[in-house]
């Protein structure tokens, strides 16, 4: 019995371990440091740095946790999600409506952390066409 335990016990801090390892934090150092410029949003440099580090953690909406079926992990995932992005129509969109609080959402969402600036930039990105590379 007493191995049996040990075994769990075990088994349960793999777990925690690749869960804790699982999470990417390669995109910033801080939500703060993630500032839209005003036109022109880029979704590689402003859009996806932002996403990933607000919604695309372990346990939310990465590629490998997927909740509600999103992963926010790349361009071509987030513009597939039906309505959460709709192009130049950011009123439209479910992922505007959330960052506004017009929409609920659930647990870990770090709405204190989240920027005026960074609630305008993604909804002007959208308002612009919610490309993944605007003409400079």
């Amino acid at each position: 019995m007493k191995k049996l335990q040990t075994l769990y016990f075990t088994l349960i801090l793999i777990i925690i371990g690749i869960i804790i390892n699982s999470c990417d934090n390669t995109t910033s150092t801080g939500d703060s440091n993630i500032v839209f410029p005003s036109e022109k949003i880029d979704y590689i440099q402003h859009v996806q740095p932002f996403l990933k580090y607000n919604c695309g953690y372990s346990g939310c909406h990465s590629s490998f946790t997927k909740a509600a079926g999103l992963s926010v992990d790349d361009y071509f995932s987030v513009m597939s999600y039906m309505g959460l992005v709709i192009p130049l129509q950011p009123d439209a969109s479910t992922l505007v409506q959330i960052l506004e609080n017009k929409l609920p959402h659930s647990v870990f969402f770090y709405r204190g952390n989240i920027s005026q600036n960074q609630i305008q930039g993604i909804r002007k990105w959208i308002e612009e066409g919610a490309l993944l590379n605007p003409k400079k």
